[in-house]
């Protein structure tokens, strides 16, 4: 199966200390604040990159704050005042922009936390943070973890709503047009949930998006949310008011191939883009560009003498690919 080649056109290059094996963590590419991040450690320190508007440029700053704990930190999310909140294990700190501790809340720990990991986002008002932790235990029982809404500002409790997973890692992500729309995923096991998590006067509600096992996916643009199986089988599109749509890979690729990466996403409103291989980890993905309505290929990236497994798309018609530590922004030519 051939595909109508496109040219990618190299933009910008610039460089994030580790930037490559952050990509494997859940807080390696962010979407906060209305913005896309990439988030990296080195030596022993947090560093958070906001990519830059402007498409002749990657970063327009690079930022540092102190990791809570000498291991590495948990899970690092931008916040919108230009401060910084970090999870870790039985604790969740918030920074100012200038560094200085704003606030932390103890959090209980998970029994397992090489299994169990939390997440934490602004919400869209920027007034409420929300983390993920462990649930009461109760005559034995357990209902599952909670999403805590903390206020962004002191760190006091305002809500929390169950969760159906239990001991697992999760990642927080928003729409990148729509910041009041915040994506939850929670690995438990086998098992993947994706939940839309809303804020309504102060109370949380979460609902489950699509199928189980559908991790969702990259760049998500208004009420419209990607979601991609964990085999790679196929690529769902769920937008409210409109029909579900999967893209197969039996049906689009060729023999063998499969959707593999962990973050296709809105190229811009009518693209998508998407990574496919025959392995998870294969060094010669192909970079599939497909319409954002139907799913369906609409062409092949051919790039000059270099490769990527997992491609970032920016929602603005640039993308961009990890190359160890340097970082690389592309557009069709």
């Amino acid at each position: 199966m051939e595909y109508t080649p496109l040219a990618a056109e190299l933009l910008a290059e610039d460089e994030l200390p580790n930037v490559g094996e952050a990509l494997g963590r859940n807080d390696g590419f962010l979407v906060r604040n209305g913005a896309c991040w990439l988030v990296s450690e080195s030596d022993g320190q947090i560093l958070v990159g906001h990519v830059d508007t402007n498409t002749s440029r990657v970063f327009d700053q690079q930022r540092r704050w102190p990791s809570p704990r000498p291991e590495g930190h948990g899970f690092a999310s931008p916040l919108p005042d230009g401060g910084l909140a970090v999870t870790t294990p039985g604790l969740v700190t918030a920074y100012d922009a200038d560094g200085r501790v704003r606030w932390t809340h103890p959090l209980d720990t998970w029994d397992d936390p090489q299994i169990a990991s939390g997440a934490c986002t602004p919400d869209g008002t920027g007034r409420l943070l929300l983390v993920t932790a462990p649930g009461p235990t109760g005559n034995g029982s357990y209902a599952g973890d909670l999403c805590l809404a903390l206020d962004i500002q002191s760190g006091k409790p305002v809500s929390h709503t169950d969760l159906p997973s239990a001991s697992a890692g999760y990642i927080f992500q928003q729409s990148l047009t729509d910041p009041g729309r915040l994506l939850l995923d929670a690995a438990q096991g086998d098992t993947f949930y994706s939940l839309a998590v809303q804020v309504d006067n102060g109370a949380l509600h979460a609902e489950p998006v699509g199928l189980e096992d559908e991790p969702f996916a990259g760049v998500n643009l208004g009420t419209a949310a990607l979601k991609l199986d964990v085999g790679g089988e196929w690529l769902g599109l769920y937008q409210a008011g409109h029909p579900d749509v999967s893209a197969d890979a039996e049906d689009l690729l060729p023999k063998g191939k499969r959707f593999v990466g962990h973050r296709p996403g809105f190229l811009d409103t009518t693209r998508v883009l998407a990574a496919v291989a025959e392995e998870q980890w294969s060094d010669d993905a192909q970079h599939l560009i497909l319409d954002a309505l139907s799913l369906q290929p609409v062409g092949e990236l051919h790039y000059p003498g270099t490769t990527c497994l997992d491609p970032l798309a920016l929602g603005d018609g640039t993308w961009l690919t990890i190359h160890g530590h340097s970082v690389r922004r592309w557009r069709t030519s």
